[in-house]
């Protein structure tokens, strides 16, 4: 759930809370509860009569007998369509009530309410799915003997309704045997989950966001499965993922007492699914680490540092392989990447905010726009985990099998709210009955010193219908479990009843919650799929590396060939040991249940791994319970009537959001290579679609062709800024909507192989270049411009010289060391040196950009040429 979200919405709740609870009775408002619960009766168990809960399928083809069979596997991806005006998630800061983050205009959108809406798209979310199955399948039959789905969604958290009803969708042949995985970008669509505790974060639940997913992911896997061919698979395992801490690290320094709790997530899975003929299928890293590099303040859709590294893996093969990475132990490690990579300023000096001319701030002197982020960084962190993981490829190649044993099992297990439903580690850890009459006796360790050993049963944590914010900032008297407050080396007195704040809560954010406890905290779904002698264990919510590590210790596959992947099949918060949840810190936060939720959930995930290695097809719906079922409402909107969508505007409001922070009226005749060029067009209402824009170029007079990457995909969704303004901004009746694209003519990676692979980005085919834009019923090209060498930075002294390219205001990365707007090295370059004109010279540049020349006496002007004809000259 949402990283340091909750935190500030804490700080901020203190003051709601003081002002919506404090009316009348001040002290009973803030003031920890004093003396002891009365007695009497024993209160009746919490209800959940206000849930509605459906049947689990039986799993599909129980019943038989898991043999090797043959393997064939298919592959799709397709962009999540969920419409612009949808807030992101998953940063509570975006709430207009706490932060007001990511709001760069006073535009108002029905889908965000009272968060920020998106405005733009900076890489375009993809569903991508991989479906494999073992033995003979047909048209009558499509599953096959068995088969798994893998289906990825660049989404923030994962929701067991998409999971369960994407199932039903396809038949029943896949039921138990969907293992849906996000993400976990922070810049991702929201307002899709119907999980309603999960709305602090991701805004109100609307069947618009949910259905256009659910239909994308029904898409993808349906051309994923007619997609299959024979195939083989190969699975490796590197126990010293990134030890230099260069993609991700750890950032919980709450548990490093606790052995292992210094470490991040270094276990790097590759799973390879090739054609027989050694055709790469997909590619499947699997490896923990947070979507964060964009914080809550950027507005732009974005896979942020996990999509990175999925469309830097894309591009090292030269046909359209599908690559999707799942989520290891991420609770507790933040990415890393290039800090700094993209200077955030436009050039302009200023002195004030007023100087700037409408574009957002001044900042160290110059203005920056709205739409300024470190974009440039979240690409570095798939750069730098790009050669660990092509490397694991390579290993997963040497043990490739076109036979293997398939099976998959899921399960809907309880988690609430009985206390008799979180114990765990065969009994050595338990709650007390929940009880309020009963106050906390606060022995919470055997051995306080050394707290390594918990008392057992445990009556500290007393919420019968649950607690969140645990550890948090905000002590809030009324909602205190019995007993607590006087516990401050612990996340207990900050825990607050979920029954005594739930209505704040939505007054406070504007969204509709369960009554408590809240539906989808009573359950949650739980999946193993086995894949020859590995097997995938699914975990639904943010696993921390020491509950990752108990699991696969837990597990009856040896931990090199289990592996974990969080953020799969639902999501309920951090899951954590019950040790590392008494240390407090951030994630204690997000949980519902307590220090034995995490642990309970983990142990019945844990206990689908024998069904899913046994020799037997077991139906595991049987040993599970009921579902929660998806929330049914009708929230249908109407998009605005586009009598002009394809029409190119002659003059712009003055509101026109674009990247550098002012209306670009007319695009570029002539563009640099590093520099950028726009188009400005008037399309239709994002709930009508958004429109593709990609990137043709002239081949021949009249002959125009899409610029595809190395991967064969065209250079459009994730190359091109995209940013979209209603006018006006707010209000009723029909609005325009203009759309504004931005592509920095940087040269597509058609070989990354060297010592520098990022040097073919100055390096742009020159020629004539235009938009081409599809939207909802219209189409469009822009004029055409020119893409033209770029102007190299040479500086001469004595016999050096160092040659480097810049782009001020680029967001695309240049160099691994220096980023994306300064100036960077042409690292290894061989360039041609010439001297008043004479004949030029080669020489090679070293690994910084400099070289060593021999200048004639009296030289008075110095040219230089690298290998893409861009140019650049020197004077003594």
């Amino acid at each position: 759930m949402p990283y340091r979200s909750i935190a500030r919405w804490a700080l901020s709740l203190v003051v709601v809370s003081t002002f919506a609870l404090g009316c009348g009775d001040d002290d009973a408002a803030v003031d920890p509860d004093a003396g002891p619960v009365d007695g009497g009766p024993p209160a009746p168990p919490p209800s959940t009569n206000h849930c509605t809960y459906v049947e689990m399928a039986p799993t599909a083809r129980a019943g038989g007998t898991v043999t090797a069979g043959t393997l064939s596997a298919g592959a799709a991806e397709r962009p999540i369509s969920i419409p612009l005006g949808v807030t992101l998630g998953a940063y509570t800061a975006r709430s207009s009530r706490f932060g007001s983050q990511g709001f760069v205009d006073t535009r108002e959108s029905a889908l965000a309410g009272s968060f920020a809406s998106s405005v733009g798209i900076e890489t375009w979310p993809h569903v991508r799915v991989v479906a494999i199955t073992s033995g003979t399948y047909d048209e009558a039959s499509p599953a096959g003997d068995e088969t798994i789905l893998i289906v990825k969604a660049e989404l923030g958290v994962a929701y067991q309704g998409l999971t369960h009803e994407l199932e039903a969708r396809l038949g029943p042949a896949f039921s138990g045997k969907v293992l849906f995985a996000v993400s976990h970008s922070h810049s991702a669509f929201a307002n899709y989950t119907g999980h309603s505790a999960m709305q602090v974060g991701f805004g109100a639940f609307h069947r618009t966001a949910y259905d256009a997913l659910l239909g994308d992911m029904e898409a993808a896997a349906r051309e994923a499965l007619a997609n299959r061919r024979p195939a083989r698979v190969g699975i490796a395992h590197e126990t010293g993922f990134d030890p230099e801490d260069r993609v991700n690290r750890d950032r919980r320094g709450e548990n490093d007492d606790l052995a292992g709790g210094r470490r991040d997530d270094h276990d790097l899975f590759v799973i390879r699914v090739d054609e027989t003929d050694g055709t790469a299928i997909a590619v499947l890293p699997v490896f923990g680490m947070h979507g964060t590099v964009l914080d809550a303040d950027n507005p732009m859709v974005s896979g942020d540092a996990p999509g990175a590294i999925e469309r830097v893996l894309e591009d090292a093969f030269e046909d359209r392989v599908v690559v999707i990475h799942l989520q290891g132990a991420a609770g507790d490690v933040s990415p890393v990447g290039l800090e700094g990579a993209t200077q955030c300023d436009l050039g302009a000096a200023c002195t004030s905010d007023d100087e700037c001319e409408g574009l957002e701030t001044c900042a160290d002197g110059h203005c920056r726009g709205p739409l300024c982020r470190d974009y440039a960084r979240v690409e570095s962190v798939g750069w730098n985990a790009r050669a660990a993981i092509l490397a694991a490829w390579t290993s997963a190649g040497e043990s490739m099998r076109e036979s293997a044993e398939l099976e998959m099992v899921s399960r809907s297990v309880t988690r609430g709210p009985g206390h008799e439903r979180f114990t765990v580690r065969d009994g050595a850890l338990a709650y007390a009955e929940f009880d309020l009459r009963r106050e906390a006796d606060g022995r919470i360790w055997e051995d306080p010193e050394t707290r390594t050993e918990l008392v057992s049963p445990i009556d500290e944590f007393n919420a019968p219908y649950g607690a969140a914010l645990c550890s948090g900032d905000l002590v809030l008297g009324r909602a205190q479990m019995p007993g607590t407050s006087d516990l401050d080396d612990t996340p207990y007195p900050s825990c607050l009843m979920l029954q005594e704040v739930d209505r704040l809560f939505e007054t406070a954010l504007e969204v509709t919650l369960d009554a408590p406890p809240i539906c989808d905290t009573t359950r949650t779904t739980v999946s193993a799929a086995r894949i020859g002698e590995f097997v995938l264990v699914t975990l639904p919510g943010e696993p921390v590396t020491l509950l990752v590590d108990r699991l696969r210790a837990l597990s009856s596959v040896d931990a090199d060939h289990t592996i974990v992947i969080g953020y799969a099949q639902d999501h309920g918060g951090y899951m954590m040991t019950a040790e590392d949840w008494l240390r407090g810190g951030y994630e204690p936060t997000i949980t519902f249940w307590g220090p034995l939720e995490g642990e309970a959930i983990m142990e019945e995930a844990a206990r689908l791994i024998p069904l899913a290695m046994s020799s037997e097809r077991e139906d595991a719906a049987e040993g599970g319970t009921t579902r929660v079922q998806v929330p049914v409402m009708d929230d249908a909107l109407e998009p605005d009537a586009a009598p002009m969508a394809g029409m190119v505007p002659s003059s712009l409001p003055s509101t026109v959001l674009t990247r550098r922070g002012r209306p670009i009226a007319a695009q570029p005749i002539e563009v640099a290579r590093l520099e950028s060029a726009y188009f400005v067009w008037i399309g239709a209402d994002p709930l009508a679609g958004s429109p593709v824009v990609t990137i043709e170029r002239e081949t021949s007079p009249g002959t125009w062709e899409s610029a595809t990457r190395r991967s064969g995909r065209a250079v459009g969704e994730g190359d091109v800024l995209l940013t979209w303004t209603p006018d006006p901004l707010s209000g009723e009746g029909p609005h325009t909507h203009y759309w504004a694209a931005e592509w920095q003519a940087v040269g597509w990676l058609d070989d990354a192989e060297g010592a520098y692979p990022l040097a073919p980005r100055r390096g742009a085919p020159v020629g004539i270049y235009r938009f081409r834009v599809v939207g909802p019923g219209y189409e469009i090209t822009s004029e055409t411009f020119r893409v033209s060498p770029a102007t190299l930075s040479v500086v001469v002294s004595g016999t050096s010289i160092e040659v480097s390219a810049s782009a001020p205001f680029g967001y695309r990365l240049l160099d691994l060391e220096t980023g994306a707007t300064r100036p960077a090295p042409l690292r290894g370059a061989t360039i041609e040196v010439s001297f008043d004109g004479g004949a030029a010279t080669e020489i090679t540049l070293d690994a910084t950009g400099r070289g060593t020349i021999a200048p004639p006496a009296g030289w008075g002007f110095l040219s230089v040429t690298d290998e893409h004809g861009n140019t650049g000259s020197a004077t003594p």
